[in-house]
């Protein structure tokens, strides 16, 4: 670690705390994790203060492996051990932060129309484009679709469309095309008070009207809405793409004489009249997939490795106890995140570029339960004794 300036990462789980003192790290359940002493026994948040002022002290985690050694074999044990940080010397504390829990939001784009904005006699179309790492990875490029009105003739004397039937026909669209359709979904709502309330859509029950007025108005709504396949524990490989990144998407309405013309922007004309609103979505950020992987490395790094790619793996893991570990992780749910970065100083380094070794501890517990809040008690503590200021990303949604 000498050579390098970058910090050796440990994970941790916190599917319970023994957030009170006298638990030896010896006696600590599956999962289950505790700021220890000298003595490896758990503090209470009140009783670390006086710990730091003594000496050092520790994170632990209790094993989750289920067995202390492989088939039995006393050559191949310790694996019930629990899992420990380095002695942590308050002086030596050089951030400590937290990631909130922060739930993804869909891309939704609305396109809203009010009375005479379509006159008949001219072919109506709206573009939308689909962006981001799902369009990418499922064509190689970003994906766009025209929808158009799909020939309305009117009715002697009528002038203008109902707007309800040009956003209906751009629902069905974009619902029937093959490529844009699986990353989206669509509604269709209508006003007959200038937007003031709107109702959703039946064409069931929908009478159009042929002479539609400021009091007559239509929102698309189209959400962003891409389902990637997964995999469950029993074929998980850590190498297996996990998405963050929601789809992102706009549009534009216009409008051409022609079917012809709607492809050639010269012919081509913007609608002014249709409003067209996108809200953008956001990525979640302590998904439980990253989470497996930061324990799975720190199971590596403790010389307990994740066999996988192998056709007999699924075989090897369930001997090596690692199914035990996949299974501790809710990999569909979010996690609350703590992370604490210490240095070891080294006084006598004559061959060593940095004389300060880092190590970044992650501590990992589900949104919303109670352990997130005996963890956040536990961290806010030692921030506190070792005067370091508590950062957040809780807003980087």
């Amino acid at each position: 670690m000498a050579y390098f300036n970058h910090a050796f990462q440990k994970a941790f789980l916190g599917n319970s705390v023994a957030a009170a003192t006298g638990t030896n790290s010896s006696a600590l359940t599956s999962g289950e994790f505790a700021v220890v002493d000298a003595n490896y026994d758990s503090l209470a948040s009140g009783d670390i203060g006086a710990a730091m002022s003594k000496g050092l002290i520790m994170l632990a985690q209790g094993s989750l492996h289920p067995s202390d050694t492989i088939g039995n074999n006393p050559g191949h044990g310790g694996y019930s051990e629990s899992t420990k940080s380095k002695g942590i010397n308050g002086k030596y504390i050089r951030k400590i932060w937290h990631s909130c829990c922060a739930e993804p939001t869909p891309s939704v784009l609305e396109a809203e129309a009010c009375g005479e904005c379509f006159p008949c006699g001219y072919n109506f179309y709206f573009r939308l484009d689909v962006k981001g790492s799902p369009a990418l990875r499922f064509l190689n490029h970003n994906a766009y679709t025209i929808a158009d009105l799909g020939g309305y003739c009117c009715i002697d004397g009528q002038t203008h469309i109902d707007p309800t039937i040009i956003m209906a026909a751009y629902s069905d669209s974009l619902n029937n095309d093959p490529i844009v359709s699986p990353f989206i979904q669509t509604a269709v709502e209508y006003s007959i008070d200038g937007g003031a309330t709107y109702l959703a859509y039946d064409p069931a029950t929908y009478v159009p009207t042929t002479d539609p007025t400021d009091d007559n108005c239509a929102k698309l709504v189209v959400t962003g809405a891409y389902v990637e396949t997964k995999f469950g524990d029993c074929s998980f490989d850590t190498r297996d793409h996990y998405n963050k990144e929601p789809v992102q998407l706009s549009g534009s309405a216009f409008y051409a004489s022609s079917a012809t013309e709607a492809t050639d922007p010269t012919f081509s004309t913007c609608l002014d009249c249709v409003d067209v609103t996108t809200t953008p979505g956001t990525m979640s950020q302590t998904q439980g997939e990253t989470v497996i992987r930061d324990i799975l490395m720190t199971e590596a790094y403790m010389q307990s490795p994740y066999n996988q790619g192998n056709a007999d793996s699924a075989r090897i893991r369930e001997i090596e106890g690692s199914e035990a570990v996949l299974s501790a992780v809710d990999r569909t749910k979010l996690y609350d995140r703590w992370y604490l970065l210490h240095s070891v100083p080294r006084f006598n380094n004559p061959t060593g570029v940095f004389d300060n070794d880092q190590y970044l501890y992650s501590i990992s517990t589900l949104c919303g339960s109670a352990e997130a809040d005996d963890v956040a008690e536990l961290m806010e503590t030692i921030a506190k004794e070792a005067g370091v200021i508590i950062e957040e990303d809780c807003d980087l949604a």
